[in-house]
């Protein structure tokens, strides 16, 4: 089963680079328009010194951002399920807010907090908090009433509910919301340094856009995937240490 799960998509991968590279050629479609597989790994080979920079960029925007939306999330959270005044004040407001697309917002970010790295990691920090505390908050509604009762009738308060069941039970949903956010925020850091950026992958597809460098547009986007995928084995991977119970499921 893990090995389909493994070489299922690379044979799948492999079958579209082909039709991709044959369709090419036989079309004549000139690099500017679509360049082939082969063109865009000698372009990758070309501008790799280069894409180290602009890569070490966006994944320290990427990185910081998904630990601070995490932080404000998970908080945010614990204080959502620990006193339901707050949950029907801030939660239905803290929903209408993701009616507005954070892209929409970056412009307001950076005429706030300047040109430099904070817009950037608060841009990427919106766009992870909000599914990692609607998933905290959904875990830690639908805990097990049977758990809270128990550690009631063993003479604990409210607050021991909380601590030893409810906050336990938001793991798995924190780390369920940060791989849904993960996909995101690498897109999210490069989409704000197309706005306001002197370094990172956007950056880089803005001067090769501008210059009709199609091959190199299309090796940043790899990187961008690539980028994306080790985030989101890492937080996968840091979900499983942290929920060593649930390994066997």
């Amino acid at each position: 089963m893990t090995r389909r799960r493994v070489v299922a998509p690379l044979v799948a991968a492999a079958v579209l680079v082909g039709a991709w590279e044959v369709g090419v050629r036989a079309s004549g479609l000139p690099p500017f328009v679509l360049p082939a597989p082969s063109e865009v790994a000698a372009a990758g080979v070309r501008v790799a010194p280069l894409l180290v920079g602009h890569v070490a960029t966006t994944l320290q925007e990427a990185a910081l951002g998904l630990v601070l939306g995490a932080v404000v999330g998970m908080v945010l959270a614990v204080v959502i399920a620990a006193f339901p005044a707050v949950a029907d004040t801030v939660y239905p407001l803290v929903t209408v807010t993701q009616t507005v697309p954070t892209v929409v917002l970056a412009p307001l970010l950076i005429l706030w907090a300047g040109f430099g790295l904070l817009p950037k990691v608060l841009l990427v920090g919106l766009t992870v908090f909000f599914p990692v505390l609607v998933s905290a908050v959904t875990a830690m509604s639908d805990v097990d009433g049977a758990h809270v009762d128990m550690v009631a009738g063993l003479g604990g308060r409210r607050w021991h509910q909380f601590a030893l069941v409810r906050l336990p039970a938001a793991v798995p949903g924190v780390f369920g919301g940060l791989r849904v956010a993960t996909t995101y925020v690498v897109g999210a850091a490069v989409v704000a340094e197309y706005l306001a950026g002197t370094s990172g992958l956007g950056v880089f597809i803005q001067r090769s856009r501008k210059s009709y460098d199609v091959d190199q547009i299309l090796v940043a986007v790899v990187v961008i995937a690539v980028l994306t995928g080790v985030l989101f084995l890492v937080v996968d991977a840091l979900g499983r240490l942290a929920t060593p119970w649930r390994r066997t499921a």
